[in-house]
């Protein structure tokens, strides 16, 4: 492989975008983000927060922060879909922002390089690093979040739906609840409604379709979004950054 300055992968559990200077706006993610530093320590922002340096960061989801990373330095940027079993080992009810040290993450920061410096885009080596991500930090069993299965079961009904529209109602008869039972319940589980549950699986299959070469407006549509401009504005609200910027 020639020369890489960025490299994006993607599985059905989450993804993975490892680049130089990555400078985001502050954003708030629903999946549970690891970021690993290859070398040099990248910063993390929280409002009303210092800024705190870390060369490994576990974030649980729903928090805002922004980061600012070397020039010089590659950084992966991880996503974990919570509810995934790679998930749900991360999942803390702490919702703090955890560090750790290089040593700690020593074979997974191996193997995610032997990844980024081949032409490697297999969605099973993806899921293979994030499942190995998973596995190196221990969260204390009191801390360990546990999961309604009829809202487990919702989310594999949500990300099979090829509609552009989809209601709440329909999924809540499928695992044999009320609507207004269910709403409640997946909003407790979630910590979001049905409906931004619901873009976010837009976003997650136009990242895909990205990431299967489409065009930003071919991703758009695939995902079920109504045009590109929706696209881009909800990618960079979930990431912080444009997806355009993810090709370069």
């Amino acid at each position: 492989m020639g020369k890489v300055n960025y490299k994006i992968g993607f599985s059905e559990i989450g993804g993975i975008y490892i680049g130089k200077n990555i400078q985001s706006d502050f954003s708030k993610h629903y999946a549970i983000t690891v970021l690993i530093s290859f070398g040099e320590p990248f910063v993390l922002s929280r409002a009303n927060l210092p800024q705190e340096s870390y060369h490994v960061a576990i974030i649980q989801k729903n928090i805002s922060f922004n980061i600012q990373s070397s020039k010089n330095e590659y950084v992966a940027f991880i996503h974990i879909v919570p509810y995934s079993d790679s998930g749900i080992k991360l999942s803390n009810r702490n919702g703090s922002i955890e560090k750790f040290g290089l040593e700690s993450f020593e074979g997974v920061i191996s193997e995610i390089k032997k990844w980024f410096y081949t032409s490697e885009k297999a969605t099973e080596k993806v899921a293979f690093l994030l499942n190995l991500v998973s596995s190196v930090p221990k969260i204390k069993e009191e801390n360990t979040l546990r999961m309604d299965q009829r809202i487990r079961k919702s989310f594999d009904l949500i990300m099979q739906n090829e509609t552009e529209k989809l209601l709440s109602s329909q999924i809540a008869s499928q695992v044999h609840l009320s609507n207004s039972h269910f709403a409640r319940l997946f909003r407790k589980e979630t910590g979001m409604t049905f409906r931004r549950f619901f873009l976010h699986s837009k976003l997650i299959k136009s990242i895909y379709a990205m990431y299967e070469n489409n065009s930003l407006t071919e991703a758009a549509f695939k995902g079920g979004f109504s045009d590109q401009p929706h696209f881009t504005r909800t990618f960079k609200s979930n990431f912080g950054i444009k997806p355009s910027k993810t090709r370069k």
